[in-house]
């Protein structure tokens, strides 16, 4: 939401003459990471516009809209594409280790069978409560650290709140220098929507066929 607000402005009157109020004022759009929202850009000028497609949005989804409504758009994709990364490496490690646990497995004692697409179900209670209380707490943070309170207004980004940067770096491999940061959140973008088509396809191809990604591969 572009930032707007009511500044109440008195200036030196003649005298016997009441003070005068200015009408409202507008703010510049906060500076984050050295993006500043733009409302005549594409998608108020995030990175992520990226050749071949570019400005590829056939269905406008992001005309019009404010800031808050532009971040809360890009935060939902750039979760998305991390969640997505992260699963493919799920794909592909989780099949090539499930033949190695089970009983007696210093991996895990659970048997873990067939493709990918079944493993969530095949997990003891502890490891589900265990996933779900990890997932709920990182959800919880992120929810802390880029939202407004819903009690103040509902489905909101912070100002301050660049989408997905929540300040965990432990690493320090996020960029100092605005290009450099830019160039990295392209690559991120660039590798989480190819992420997301992959495990599209990867869940697509086990339910056609009900083998494994890996088995595929090595068949």
């Amino acid at each position: 939401m572009l930032s707007l607000t009511v500044a109440a402005v008195a200036f030196n009157a003649p005298a016997m003459r009441a003070p005068v109020r200015s009408s409202a004022v507008r703010m510049a759009a906060p500076e984050i990471n050295g993006w500043t929202y733009d409302s005549s850009k594409f998608v108020g000028g995030l990175p992520g516009a990226i050749s071949p497609l570019g400005q590829f949005d056939p269905l406008g989804f992001t005309k019009d809209k404010t800031m808050s409504e532009v971040k809360r758009f890009r935060e939902a994709e750039i979760m998305h594409c991390r969640v997505a990364m992260l699963a493919v490496v799920g794909y592909l490690v989780g099949e090539a280790v499930a033949p190695l646990v089970g009983s007696g497995s210093f991996l895990a004692p659970t048997t873990i069978t067939g493709p990918a697409n079944t493993h969530l179900g095949q997990q003891n209670l502890f490891a589900f409560t265990l996933l779900t209380i990890v997932i709920g707490v990182g959800e919880l943070y992120r929810a802390l650290v880029g939202w407004v309170p819903p009690t103040e207004s509902a489905f909101t980004i912070r100002e301050n709140y660049y989408p997905g940067d929540i300040g965990w770096d432990p690493l320090g491999l996020k960029p100092t220098s605005p290009a450099e940061f830019k160039s990295m959140q392209e690559r991120e973008l660039s590798n989480g929507r190819l992420a997301m088509f992959a495990v599209a396809g990867f869940c697509a191809q086990e339910i056609v066929n009900g083998k494994g990604i890996v088995e595929n591969l090595v068949a």
